[in-house]
């Protein structure tokens, strides 16, 4: 696995290969991690960097354990375009931790993707 910078606040990971030639066919995941509430800016911001990513990733990951989303409807149309980007283009966008109300709009408003609830906590 490899890790190199993005664009401001990001890190890009990805595999490649093993073998004689380092640039052939590897998959590359984007794990997203916003934190804070996630208002129209953040919303915004959210969506224009996973637009820009749905273009290069084979997988993007968004992670939205550190978050609060006031606005679950609207997130889900920002996140509709580009995740529809990704399956056009038989790639996945993954959603962690997305809250029940946010879950339950990304299905009204056809989001496609794979969720995953939050991770249980240790007590």
């Amino acid at each position: 696995m490899t890790a190199v910078p993005g664009t401001s606040r990001h890190l890009v990971t990805g595999t490649r290969p093993a073998g004689p030639n380092p640039d052939a066919d590897g998959w590359l995941t984007t794990v997203l991690r916003p934190a804070g509430t996630l208002d129209r800016r953040g919303r915004r911001r959210l969506s224009q960097a996973l637009s820009r990513l749905a273009a290069s990733c084979d997988m993007v990951v968004i992670d939205l354990t550190a978050t609060d989303v006031p606005a679950p409807s609207a997130l889900a149309r920002n996140l509709r375009a580009p995740a529809l980007e990704l399956e056009q283009a038989e790639r996945c966008l993954l959603l962690v931790g997305a809250p029940p109300d946010l879950a339950a709009e990304l299905d009204r408003t056809a989001v496609p993707g794979v969720r995953f609830p939050a991770p249980a906590t240790r007590g």
